[in-house]
């Protein structure tokens, strides 16, 4: 058995009119960064009137969990426009904005346990036995709280209410 990975729940976010491109990739990027999370991006396509970007953030909690957050941004009919905000004009971005954030956790990310079926035993027994409470209701809890942290940070980018 060794790692064990745990998804959580999808957490969609959408929004269609202005919104600054630029603002919401740097939000994200900056979210990771002050979270403490190692920044990977994945997927990357710019077409003239549309984008897609995947990125994901690990950060090892302790020597035995690690959470994996992971955005998925898919932009449609996307156009620029100039608008006029606190009395300057600046140029924005309008479209279709659809927004994926979901998070994993890894358990005996190391792999501590490999090896025999009585280490995969004790593995279990340590799971639902010895830290199943703190699992339930510590690493599952902080996870969902990032998620939503992260979710909150792309809708203030968005110029969403939170």
């Amino acid at each position: 058995m060794t790692k064990k990975t745990e998804r959580m729940p999808v957490t969609y976010v959408k929004h269609r009119g202005v919104f600054s491109h630029q603002q919401l990739v740097k939000g994200i990027q900056h979210w990771f960064g002050e979270n403490k999370y190692t920044f990977h991006a994945g997927k990357y396509k710019v077409k003239p009137n549309e984008a897609e970007y995947e990125v994901t953030g690990e950060r090892k909690v302790n020597e035995y969990v690690k959470f994996e957050l992971s955005v998925r941004i898919w932009i449609r009919d996307m156009s620029e426009v100039e608008v006029v905000q606190d009395g300057e004009k600046r140029k924005m971005n309008e479209g279709a904005v659809q927004v994926e954030v979901t998070g994993s956790y890894d358990l005996d990310y190391a792999e501590r346990f490999g090896g025999s079926k009585f280490m995969q035993w004790l593995q279990d027994f340590y799971h639902k036995y010895v830290i199943r409470q703190t699992i339930e209701e510590v690493w599952e809890d902080d996870l969902y709280v990032k998620i939503v942290q992260l979710s909150n940070t792309i809708k203030e980018a968005l110029g969403m209410e939170t």
